[in-house]
């Protein structure tokens, strides 16, 4: 009897490593599975694709700042060098066509949720601001300079009732 209890003792140890050595082929098996074959690389394929989108949208927002850096500057001298006094509209026309071009391109559809491109509609506002200024100031001093004749006319008349 000793000998048939030492042989299913045997029996029930090799019965046992088949168990945990199949466990432990299957465990392996899968994590595996999961860490070298199953979406391999989606976590580092996500960051390098984000990175490499957000390069892309650096490098066209800096093309398209030196594209216009040269329209902006002659957008500056034009502006600093208009004179409002004369009525030069084709000048004025030319100058808000070329400000509405600017101002169009953060509104393009492939710029218009970038915020970098923004700028370019701020720095349009700003030169349609300073024309707008220009001429009202222009307008001002006109109107200051017509009071003053005016002024100067009727001290004139007040000066000409007092001798008599």
């Amino acid at each position: 009897m000793a000998k048939s209890n030492s042989t299913s003792t045997s029996k029930e140890k090799v019965t046992g490593l088949i168990y945990v050595l199949s466990l432990f082929l299957i465990t392996t098996g899968i994590c595996g599975y999961i860490l070298f074959v199953y979406n391999s690389d989606y976590r580092f394929a996500n960051g390098k694709k984000d990175a490499l989108s957000k390069l892309e949208r650096v490098r066209n927002f800096q093309n398209a700042q030196s594209e216009y850096i040269e329209k902006i500057m002659a957008i500056d001298n034009s502006v600093n060098s208009i004179d409002p006094s004369v009525n030069a509209s084709y000048l004025k026309q030319n100058l808000n066509y070329e400000i509405g071009e600017i101002k169009k391109i953060s509104g393009d559809n492939n710029n218009k949720y970038d915020a970098r491109f923004k700028i370019f509609d701020h720095v349009a506002s700003f030169y349609e601001m300073k024309l707008f200024d220009k001429e009202r100031l222009s307008a001002s001093q006109k109107n200051i300079e017509k009071f003053k004749a005016d002024l100067d006319k009727c001290r004139g008349g007040v000066e000409t009732l007092k001798n008599e």
